[in-house]
């Protein structure tokens, strides 16, 4: 049964948890619309209301609720409006027919006064303050249309006193609720300038806990749990992944030499130059200092050294601001294979063995603990 009835509610309201929002606030005025029917079955059934007008009046109404409900459920709405619920169009149209049913109510038709208020109250939250400015003024100015109508027509079944007071008091009700929607739609628009401010706050939150702040590369926490992401998915799959530590040569002595600033540069010119050479599922992250973790995923040993080998060639001819043309910039690398999520700290510890390997060799070269050492470029 339970089973049934989410079924039937799908098909009625649409499957999204946003589209169904909307095609319900879209139905809620259907009640309305269905009270002003019966109060005018009632005032035919007493004579006092023509049942040509009557019938036309149901017939237009339910039709329209038909269109709008269409148009709202297949998510029509969105192209013709910057509003998807057509909130505004729905208000008109529901002003129309209480209008339509004022006029045809008769003694009756006091009991429709309050579904003018009732109406605006539908884009307190959908509409902007501007909006709903107008659309107060337009309900307004059509009932007080319809009533004098209504006095100019049939004087003696339409007191003017009556209808005036009628009219004050719709003026007074509607007037108020757009006060309060006005308040309403700039407490939204601070909510939303406040939500806004906070997801930038997140997302800076965000990008300091992940991100070194002088190179912009990953820091060690953020590269350790993708290492354990993309090492699961390798042993899935079956595919080969290596870890590499680089570590810039002679940095020490570039600080020294230059000063810290450019110490600062080189590194941010090493990040760009990874970041330029490597591919979208390779990852490169600052380990510390001048220090350098590189995951290379569906990479083995071999492949690594060339690609190390040709950062080294990028690297050697990237332009530092404060570094003389004839100083030669390069790294040493240690690279591993990691087969398990269990073997990464044991990885990055052979990696980090091979990286000492090769500035004990002379620098300017990448090891491998399992096999020879690359050429020196």
């Amino acid at each position: 049964m339970f089973k049934r009835s989410a079924v039937l509610g799908t098909l009625m309201l649409g499957a999204s948890d946003r589209q169904r929002m909307r095609v319900s606030q879209s139905l809620l005025g259907v009640p309305s619309l269905l009270m002003m029917q019966v109060l005018l079955l009632v005032e035919w059934q007493l004579g006092r209301a023509g049942g040509a007008a009557v019938a036309w009046y149901i017939g237009l109404t339910l039709a329209g609720c038909v269109v709008f409900y269409v148009l709202v459920r297949h998510g029509l709405g969105e192209r013709l409006s910057s509003e998807p619920s057509l909130s505004a169009p729905q208000m008109v149209y529901a002003m129309g027919c209480t209008a339509w049913a004022y006029a045809l109510a008769g003694p009756l038709r006091s009991a429709l006064l309050c579904l003018m208020p009732l109406i605006l109250c539908f884009g307190i939250f959908a509409l902007k303050p501007r909006s709903a400015r107008s659309l107060s003024y337009f309900g307004i100015t059509l009932m007080g249309a319809v009533m004098a109508w209504l006095v100019a027509v049939d004087p003696q079944g339409h007191e003017p006193l009556h209808e005036a007071a009628n009219w004050v008091f719709v003026a007074a009700s509607m007037a108020m609720i757009h006060v309060l929607s006005g308040r309403l739609g700039r407490m939204r628009a601070r909510l939303n300038e406040q939500k806004a401010e906070l997801t930038q706050a997140l997302e800076r939150i965000q990008l300091l806990a992940t991100r070194d702040t002088l190179t912009g590369l990953l820091n060690r926490r953020a590269v350790q749990e993708e290492l354990q992401n993309a090492v699961a998915h390798a042993q899935r799959h079956g595919r080969p992944l290596v870890v590499a530590m680089a570590d810039l040569d002679h940095f020490k002595q570039i600080n020294d030499s230059f000063g810290h600033q450019v110490g600062d540069r080189v590194l941010q010119a090493f990040a760009r130059a990874a970041e330029r050479e490597l591919r979208s599922t390779d990852r490169v992250a600052r380990w510390g200092g001048e220090e350098f973790l590189f995951m290379l995923p569906d990479t083995d040993e071999a492949q690594a050294r060339i690609c190390l080998d040709r950062l080294r060639v990028s690297y050697l001819h990237v332009p530092v601001a404060g570094v003389p043309r004839g100083h030669r910039l390069s790294f040493s690398a240690g690279v591993a294979l990691c087969t398990s999520a269990a073997e990464i700290d044991a990885a990055i510890e052979r990696a980090d063995r091979a990286l000492y390997s090769a500035k004990q060799a002379g620098r300017g070269r990448t090891h491998g603990l399992a096999s020879a050492p690359a050429a020196v470029v």
